[in-house]
């Protein structure tokens, strides 16, 4: 008997305890997916090492389940399972990690067990037990014997070894089906991703792999083109200058080749997409292909700036960035400040030192962003800060500062890159923003792509961060198929439902592609969602579905929306394309980038590639003052230029120009080249008078709505006998006119749709019930003074409605109708109001109230329109009439 036993016999009845675990140990030997399985190599060998070092007939691997005992590996036995209940292996999990039994026949746990009294007399046992890296116990590896026999140090140590490889091969075998699984899933999530292309290829470049984003980007099929080269969605001119064997061999020696350029379709069509190409690798690094990721950026296409391989010309772009750029060290001191900085701080040229750049931030900032750099430097990882930085003549401007690590190779910090933007009209405009929506948000999550995971054989639902924002939930709630369900407008519940289920269907496709509205669960939003997923069939079962998500409401909105947002966007993202010029002085040669095409709208073979051709294209009335100016520099010493003039594009059109050079001398401080960058100001200059005139039109805007006001309150005031009545008409209608100047002030003050104008006026009305006022007509576009006369109009009515008519009880409504009609050769513009199933009106008021006289006066002399009012026994009537002109047109400043 060993000498430990009491011991072990006095904590048995806590270990029983240990019992109540064995839901949990069940489940982590679920995990391996092990019971069963045929026999294999490695473990038979285990068994055998085992039974051999310890010199015993007998050795198994024993993994112990649910009132059973499986041999995944035995020697001496010939069988794969025995009972549990004699099973010397069943007192070896209340152990520790091992149990030794040198003779059963004097051990009272074992010496009336059927297989020592018995056959095949079993008199020796030494199990270690198989621990799960929780600490979980699967089972034991076990050596027997049917004669005593003792094990030394060694033998029993090997043994407690033996048990831990064989748990590096349950972990091996594991973590190879799971990294399968996890591969395929990734597969699956790849094509659901449309909206990038991603190609892979052999060592050759022949197309291997083809995922739906890039058949829907490109137009091909996968089945055309498996085994073609990837030749064929690039130009003719990059596959004339070999682009696509020449981005395989940067991605070999680089690791990656990004870039950004024209493609092609199928249909022949171009499109301007950024991409990337990387090598696929084996797990010894042999190059297995490429990979070739594409994203359609025709919209968002941004010029980028030239590379150069000289680090002299690179400097003289960075000399003439309209931005700052700056260079740190290792340590985090500042080394260098692009000419833009000093010009823009008045500072010393070449000052860097820490004392100049933080003297220029406002000094409420200072040690913040003090405290930012350091943090960063010291962390050596991205910086990014906003502050006010004075300029030359002392105002404050906002500006966003960002850092970057430079590494080598090692991944060891060698220096610092940034850059510091003037961002102070970007704070202006989300100051603004802020107070009625945040469009930048919105914009961020118009652009997201979220993910789902749907496990059909555990029933768990995976969302990320992104999907629960979309139906209205905090990062941390929990989901499940009844909170998507839930989540969903109910007029899209069923057709969204039956769509998954059709995907879940083991004998379709399995594909899902559907748009519908969710209401938020916590926040109440409706957002319109564009869902795609892949369900995973196995064996005739669906036991996966995943998919992503896309937040589409934008582009449910109007086309005249996205038209406007389209050409804003478009203005904006020319505004910022900088036309490049590198001009050698001795042969008067200049070379371009694309940008003085885009920014001018020449063509490249009319770009004349002399200095001259660029003097014949600037204004006459310019031309000579900047030919003085820049030959001053250039005969001079001084090495920056910087003038604005006018220059002519390809429609004999002039653009303002701001033009900034660098010039570059010879060791004899000769001029020989000279570098710079143009930039269209045209919008800045055309802005700045816009600016001057809406600044008169605000002045205009704010006399005539104090004198509206004064208007409002004198007719309140006139003949109020009851203080708290005439302060809440007063209010309510200086409501309905805040109401109506938030919509028109959204239309910049043009036109207002005549939908968003009544929902304005009568929203203070809506808590009666949105069935209690119904509300019809077409989107009518209204000039501002008309739409303003509207909706004190239809104020009045619905006030007079809550107190006296249709909406003072609990089952009257109101039916409020607008239509455009043909009268002879003038379009007619007709609205009504009308009251059912409030108090009977027994007699026409004798004396007109105030908001009686508000509707007719305001509206007749805006419009010119007629007002009719009929106060007829089943509820008041207003009729009001107008030509559509008279409703949409913006009257003159003698008018207003």
């Amino acid at each position: 008997m060993p000498q430990d036993f009491d011991d072990e016999a006095a904590e048995a009845p806590s270990r029983a305890c240990d019992l109540s675990s064995e839901a949990a140990r069940l489940r982590a030997l679920d995990r391996y997916q092990i019971l069963d399985t045929p026999r294999e190599e490695e473990f038979d060998s285990l068994a055998m090492l085992a039974a051999e070092i310890c010199g015993t007939p007998i050795a198994v691997v024993n993994l112990i389940g649910d009132g059973r005992q499986f041999f995944k590996a035995e020697v001496g036995l010939g069988l794969r399972e025995t009972p549990l209940e004699s099973s010397f292996c069943r007192q070896a999990l209340l152990q520790k990690d091992f149990l030794y039994v040198p003779d059963a026949t004097q051990d009272p746990r074992f010496s009336c067990n059927p297989l020592v009294t018995g056959s095949p007399g079993l008199r020796f046992y030494a199990g270690a037990l198989l621990k799960t890296p929780e600490g979980l116990v699967l089972g034991t590896l076990c050596v027997l014997d049917t004669t005593p026999r003792r094990l030394s140090e060694r033998q029993q140590a090997s043994l407690r070894h033996l048990a831990r490889q064989t748990m590096v091969q349950l972990e091996l075998r594991r973590t190879v089906r799971e990294q399968r699984a996890e591969r395929e899933l990734q597969d699956r999530i790849l094509d659901s991703a449309t909206d990038y292309a991603i190609v892979a290829t052999d060592r050759h470049g022949r197309v291997t792999r083809w995922n739906e984003g890039a058949a829907r980007i490109m137009g091909w099929t996968e089945a055309e083109m498996l085994g073609q080269p990837v030749h064929a969605f690039f130009t003719p001119e990059d596959r004339a200058a070999y682009r696509p064997e020449t981005e395989m061999g940067l991605a070999l020696g680089q690791g990656s080749a990004p870039d950004e350029r024209w493609h092609l379709r199928k249909s022949g069509e171009r499109f301007w997409a950024q991409g990337e190409m990387m090598p696929l690798k084996s797990e010894d690094g042999t190059v297995q292909g490429f990979l070739k990721i594409l994203r359609d950026r025709t919209r968002q296409r941004n010029e980028a700036a030239e590379r150069d391989a000289s680090a002299l010309r690179f400097r003289s772009l960075v000399e003439v960035s309209p931005q700052v750029v700056w260079f740190g060290d290792a340590a985090g001191a500042i080394t260098y400040c692009n000419a833009y900085w000093y010009d823009y701080t008045g500072l010393a040229a070449g000052e860097t030192s820490e004392a100049s750049w933080l003297g220029a931030i406002h000094p409420d900032h200072r040690e913040r962003v003090r405290a930012a750099w350091l943090a960063a430097a010291r962390s050596e990882t991205h910086y990014e800060v906003e502050f006010p930085l004075r300029r030359a003549d002392g105002e404050y401007r906002w500006f966003l500062s960002r850092g970057q690590p430079v590494r080598d190779g090692d991944g060891r910090l060698l220096s610092w890159i940034g850059i510091s933007l003037d961002i102070h009209g970007r704070r202006q405009t989300e100051e603004d923003l802020r107070k009625t929506q945040d469009l930048l948000r919105l914009a961020a999550e118009a652009t997201s792509i979220g993910i789902f995971d749907y496990n059909l054989v555990t029933g768990e639902l995976g969302w990320d961060t992104r999907v629960r924002a979309l139906f209205g939930l905090s990062p941390d709630a929990p989901v499940s198929y009844a909170t998507f369900l839930a989540g969903l407008h109910p007029e899209d519940r069923a057709g969204a439902d039956a769509a998954v289920q059709v995907a879940l269907d083991p004998a379709g496709s399995g594909h899902f592609d559907i748009e519908y509205r969710t209401l938020g669960l916590e926040d109440g939003i409706e957002r319109w969602i564009a869902a795609k997923g892949q369900a995973i069939v196995e064996q005739g079962r669906t036991v996966r579905f995943v998919g992503t998500v896309r937040d589409i409401t934008a582009r449910r909105e109007s086309e005249q929306e996205l038209r406007e947002a389209e050409e804003r966007y478009r203005l904006a993202a020319r505004a910022t394309n900088d036309a490049i010029w590198d001009w050698d002085l001795g042969s008067d040669h200049i070379r371009w980038n694309e940008a003085v095409q885009t920014l001018f709208g020449y063509t490249a073979d009319e770009v004349g590639p002399s200095g001259s051709w660029w003097k014949s294209h600037i204004h006459p009335d310019d031309r000579e003052r900047v030919k003085t100016s820049i030959y001053a520099v250039i005969d001079g010493v001084t090495e920056h230029w910087s003038d604005e003039y006018r220059f002519l594009r390809a429609d004999g059109r002039y653009a303002d120009i701001l033009d900034r050079g660098f010039v570059l001398r010879n060791e004899r401080g000769r001029a020989t080249r000279m570098i710079g960058a143009m930039l269209d100001i045209t919008a800045r200059k055309r802005a700045e008078e816009h600016q001057r005139l809406l600044t008169g039109e605000l002045q205009h805007r704010v006399k005539n709505t104090l004198a509206l006001v004064q208007a409002i309150a004198s007719q309140t005031l006139r003949g109020a006998t009851d203080i708290n009545e005439m302060r809440e008409a007063f209010a309510s209608r200086l409501i309905s006119l805040g109401r109506a100047h938030d919509i028109l002030t959204q239309a910049s003050w043009t036109a207002a749709p005549i939908g968003e104008v009544v929902e304005g006026a009568l929203s203070v009305h809506r808590n009666a019930g949105p069935a209690r006022i119904r509300i019809s007509g077409p989107n009518v576009l209204m000039a501002a003074k008309p739409a303003l006369s509207l909706a004190l109009a239809l104020h009045e009515l619905a006030t007079n409605a809550a107190k006296y008519g249709a909406l003072s009880n609990e089952r009257g409504i109101v039916d409020l109708r607008w239509h455009v009609v043909l009268a002879g050769d003038e379009s007619r513009f007709s609205l009504i109001w009308s009251e059912q199933g409030g108090p009977p009106i027994l007699s026409a008021p004798q004396h007109k109230g105030f908001g009686s006289r508000l509707i007719e006066r305001s509206f007749a002399a805006e419009v010119g329109g007629e007002v009719k009012l009929t106060y007829a026994p089943t509820g008041l009537v207003c009729r009001l009439e107008a030509s559509l002109a008279a409703m949409q047109e913006q009257r003159s400043e003698a008018a207003a």
